[in-house]
């Protein structure tokens, strides 16, 4: 054969072993990158599990606070109202006391308004239903608050 020949075939086979080695580097590096990824996915979904648990119990300790804050102001309502009630009875004792006065005062032939505090309970009679309602209805919302 001739010897340009056999330099050319010589250069071919060189560059074909090259091609093979490029091709077997690019496949090394492809499966390493795809280990890495694996490797990188895998703990991934393990910190999304964590995170998951995580979220799961913060949401449990945030409903069951607001339960018992719900439950303590279902309790304070309960109290206001306790309150509520023996202030109307405050009330009708003390409507009672001025119509006893206002009797008593006929009787004797005079005006109750001369009775010493007649005036300022006939007031304060008069002006309570008003503070009385508002302070009511603010207690009624408490079990109004919805979570």
């Amino acid at each position: 054969m001739n010897p340009q020949l056999n330099k050319v075939f010589s250069k071919l086979a060189k560059a074909d072993k090259k091609t093979e080695l490029a091709s077997e580097k690019v496949e090394l590096t492809v499966v390493g990158d795809i280990t890495k990824a694996v490797k990188s996915m895998v703990a991934a979904e393990k910190s999304v599990e964590t995170i998951e648990s995580q979220a799961k119990k913060a949401e449990k300790k945030h409903e069951d606070g607001l339960i018992k804050a719900y439950e303590k102001s279902l309790d304070d309502q309960d109290a206001l109202n306790d309150k509520l009630r023996k202030l109307q009875d405050v009330n009708k004792e003390s409507k009672k006391a001025l119509e006893s006065a206002n009797k008593a005062a006929k009787g004797l032939g005079l005006s109750a308004k001369e009775i010493p505090g007649y005036t300022q309970l006939e007031k304060l009679i008069s002006e309570y239903p008003s503070k009385f309602n508002a302070v009511s209805d603010v207690v009624q919302k408490i079990s109004k608050v919805t979570i």
